[in-house]
């Protein structure tokens, strides 16, 4: 179908259903398929390790069965089939909400152990609040250095909506020292995340399974510790929902211990004498 194929997921999307597909027989027919099938793939999913040898998270098990069901549904659309016989299905729970945002001296160690254009990403990822690709991705032309602004069309960002990101005065730096083509072009040359490079720095810096992803925590929750308004950090980031954007935030006990409190006018001094009495 083509409007599938147009997706810039399209490959992931084919995954998840051949994961699916693969686990239940290619035999069985649409007709024959019940909840029982998607039960079990589920059970053997969740028994088995990922490729880097981690437990599979029900999240990423949640999305293969959903972009199965979508693929049944879609077939109901175009008349391939009646009803999609796996009707409503309830997924796993998910707890994926990711608690880990680094200090500046940890992100300053991250930084000192990556070495190439991997620096430049990690640095971009800390200060602003960019996705992975959006990063990956740039170009010259996007940069907009009189006004301080990387400016993404609706054509590469998540959400199809164009997007202005504010640059830290680092990151200014960063790319001013950057050969630049006369052409302009693509920033990073090889556009692929360099995953082995990254996990490597981490380990050296004692990180434990610090994600690429999380950077992007750091950078809105530290925008929110600077005092940014939270519109602003929303509009910023790209996050859709206001569920999307506290998942990003990290409230910390050291935060906390600066906790204000409203300051009460005593009109009787002797109230708080009065108050000691009762507690007694």
């Amino acid at each position: 179908m083509s409007e599938v194929k147009q997706k810039k997921s399209y490959s992931d999307i084919v995954r998840c259903v051949s994961l699916v597909v693969e686990h239940i027989g290619e035999k069985t027919t649409a007709i024959q398929l019940e909840l029982k099938h998607i039960e079990e793939f589920r059970k053997h999913r969740l028994s088995i390790n990922s490729i880097r040898g981690k437990p599979i998270k029900p999240a990423t098990i949640n999305r293969n069965v959903a972009n199965f069901r979508a693929m049944l549904n879609r077939a109901v659309d175009y008349g391939k089939l009646e009803i999609n016989p796996l009707g409503r299905i309830n997924q796993l729970e998910e707890n994926n909400i990711r608690e880990r945002v680094l200090s500046q001296d940890e992100f300053e160690r991250l930084l000192s152990n990556c070495h190439g254009e991997l620096k430049g990403l990690v640095l971009i990822a800390f200060y602003l609040p960019m996705r992975q690709e959006e990063i990956l991705n740039l170009r010259w032309e996007e940069i907009d250095f009189k006004h301080g602004f990387i400016r993404l069309g609706a054509n590469r960002t998540k959400t199809k909506t164009v997007r202005s990101v504010p640059m830290h005065t680092k990151i200014i730096y960063y790319l001013q020292c950057l050969p630049r083509p006369l052409k302009g072009g693509f920033i990073f040359s090889k556009r692929r995340f360099p995953r082995k490079a990254y996990y490597k720095a981490v380990r050296e810096t004692c990180l434990e399974n610090f994600t690429f992803h999380d950077l992007r925590h750091c950078a809105m929750n530290n925008l929110r510790l600077a005092g940014n308004d939270h519109f602003l950090i929303k509009k910023a980031s790209g996050a859709k929902t206001d569920s999307a954007f506290k998942r990003y935030n990290l409230v910390t006990e050291e935060e906390m211990k600066g906790m204000k409190w409203l300051e009460e006018k005593v009109e009787d001094s002797g109230m708080m004498d009065t108050y000691m009495d009762t507690k007694a």
